[in-house]
């Protein structure tokens, strides 16, 4: 009995792992994407002085 409730907390800590990982993945691009874009803005505004 023992055996299956480890079983299946491993099998839950792996999916919630897997789950975190995509998530933090997403909101990283997201963030590089909005990074990216206010780079441009700024050497927009720079070259127009």
């Amino acid at each position: 009995m023992a055996k299956n409730i480890y079983l299946y907390l491993f099998v839950l800590s792996a999916l919630l792992a897997v789950f975190l990982y995509f998530n933090s993945k997403k909101i990283i691009d997201d963030q590089e994407e909005t990074i990216r874009e206010l780079q441009e803005k700024v050497e927009l505004l720079e070259t127009k002085k």
